[in-house]
Formats: structure tokens, sequence, C-alpha cells
């Protein structure tokens, strides 16, 4: 993506909401978790941040803004709405697309770009490697921010573990967003509720915002469209048609994973957790196969192939472009059935 231009001069106080202004001024301040119904106005909060700490990432700066978002397509919709707010430099990162292998390639894209908008698994993979560095980021964002969990292996979580740390001289200032601050079900009880809560709050090293303006929410937050779709019966449940698509995908597994055990023959961890991978796509794409038919598993499939899956990038990134192109391949198999 390319990056804005810097004329005419864009300012996105000119578009904001108090509300908004208020819980920017907060999060400029002292890290911060905004919990704001989807439509409330999320990422403009975080555009406003951004343009409040802008001299110390506009280039010729070495500092960055990165944004994190779950997602390959949050990504690209996060990176347009920056572009559209702002005159910064904004590119972005996510699954095979810009794939950056080294440090010189880093460094060109950090000397160019001011705001990095990627998935956590690429910048969890660059801080390992050191291709970018926490002291060069002025502030870093957490878009669905409720992913990061205390006793999980999300990206999110291990960059704060790992990487956050209080005690050096320069961390980034944290902004996290969400919906709905804690994950899972309904049914929690008050204690559990506080226990979720304290605990996102210490992994980001935040305190969550709530915001109270309900007057102004309701002129600008979507009030979401439910419909309801229902199925009968898969059709030939009981036909041999089942069986043959499952066989096929158990045939197309087993070579996938030949592969993996030739590829990963001198490393046993690495070989468990990529058979580990590939198991579970297969577990879930036959359970769709016997509940919703061909059709739905292919569409299944084709999700996961044009999305940023944790998993399939964790594949791309740590392992040869061969390894990595096994669960496409695997995938593509069934869309193509």
């Amino acid at each position: 993506m390319e990056g804005s231009s810097r004329s005419p001069l864009k300012d996105p106080r000119k578009i904001a909401r108090n509300y908004q202004l208020e819980v920017c001024k907060k999060a400029v301040d002292q890290n911060l978790i905004v919990f704001l119904r989807t439509g409330g106005g999320k990422t403009h909060i975080a555009v406003l941040l951004m343009y409040e700490l802008r001299n110390e990432i506009l280039k010729p700066s070495r500092s960055i803004c990165v944004f994190l978002a779950p997602t390959g397509a949050l990504v690209k919709q996060q990176a347009l709405v920056i572009e559209s707010s702002t005159n910064f430099k904004v590119s972005s990162y996510f699954g095979k697309c810009k794939r950056l292998k080294d440090h010189a390639e880093w460094d060109k894209e950090i000397d160019q770009f001011e705001v990095l908008v990627m998935t956590p698994q690429i910048l969890l993979h660059s801080l390992q490697h050191c291709f970018i560095r926490m002291e060069h980021i002025v502030l870093l964002i957490f878009d669905e921010c409720h992913h990061a969990q205390a006793q999980s292996r999300h990206p999110y979580a291990q960059i704060m573990k790992e990487f956050y740390k209080t005690n050096t001289p320069k961390v980034p200032r944290i902004f996290g967003m969400t919906a709905s601050p804690i994950v899972g079900k309904g049914g929690l009880n008050q204690l559990e509720y506080s226990r979720r809560i304290n605990s996102l709050e210490n992994l980001l090293e935040a305190k969550i915002c709530s915001v109270d303006h309900n007057l102004q929410l309701e002129c600008v937050a979507a009030t979401p469209d439910i419909k309801i779709y229902l199925y009968g019966p898969v059709a030939n449940h009981s036909s041999g048609f089942i069986v043959t698509c499952t066989q096929k995908l158990e045939e197309t597994k087993d070579e996938c994973t030949r592969t993996i055990r030739k590829e990963q023959c001198d490393d046993f961890q690495e070989l468990q957790k990529q058979i580990k991978t590939l198991e579970r796509i297969h577990g879930n794409l036959v359970f769709c196969l016997e509940n919703i038919g061909l059709q739905g598993a292919s569409y299944v499939a084709k999700i996961l192939l044009s999305s940023d899956h944790n998993d399939l990038m964790q594949m791309e990134l740590d392992n040869s472009d061969k390894v990595g192109c096994i669960a496409d391949h695997y995938l593509k198999m069934l869309v193509q059935s």
C-alpha cells in the first residue's frame, strides 16, 4: 500500500465527536483499553491518538506506529481508514502479502512508512528476529484486544509477555480496542468477569475506559440487522458421496503429513506442531462436510485460504516455502472437489 500524500493536510479532529476526543486525551497520557460497542468509532479514536503523537512518528524519525489487527481482512480495512483520515505514510502486512525476510528489507520499510498495519503474528516474528525493535515503536495499537489472554499463546499475549518490558528506557504507548473485553460465552458470574477484566488490563499494562455518552453513541453506532437462514438435512448424507469426499480429504492429509515428516525430520517438536495444525484443519473440514455438505465445507476452505489464519501464518513464516504451502495444498483440494 502506498503512503498517503502530504497535501492537503488532513485533521481527524475536525470530524471527531466529544467522547472520542476525551478518550484520546486520556490515551495520550496513559496506556488505555477503550471498551466501545461496534460502530462507536474506536478506530477513529486510534487515528486521533496517532495524530496527537505525530511529531514522534513523522519522517525522518525512525520511530513508527504499529497497528495490529487479527486478520488480513481487518488489516486491509484499517489501513484504508488510516490513509483516508490522515497524511501518514501507511503500509500493510498480512499473509503472503509483502513478505519481508531480512533486516535490510524491514529497515527500508521503517525508513519509508510511519504507520505499519499488520497481523500480530508478523510483528511477533519480526520482534523475535530483531527486524523490528520495541523501542522503535511509539504507539502500539491492538484491535480486538480481548484476544490478549494471559494464559493463551495468542500472538497478542506473546508480544506483551516477551517484549514489553516496563523497566526498559523506552516502551510504546499501548492502545487497545474492543467491543467485548472478555473472550467466551456469557453466563460468567461477577467475580469471574472481574478476574478476566483484571487479567486483560494486567497483560496490556493498561486501564479499561468505557464510554458513557449514550446519546452521542445512539446517533452513530450501528444496530446490527440480524437475519436467520434455516437449512434442512444434508442431501445424500447417507449415500457414499460424503464418504468418498472424506476419503479424498484423508488421502490428501496423509500426503501432506508425509511431506511434513520429510521436511522436519530433524526437529521432532516442530514436526508434531505442524502435524497437529494439519489434523485440526482436517477435523474442522470433515465436520463441515458431514454437517453442512460439500458446498458449505468448500466455502469454509475458501475462507481459510483467503484469510490470515494464525496457524497457517506460523507455517509460512517459520518454515520453508514448501512446508508453508502444505496447508494451502490441502485446502485447495477441497475447494476443487
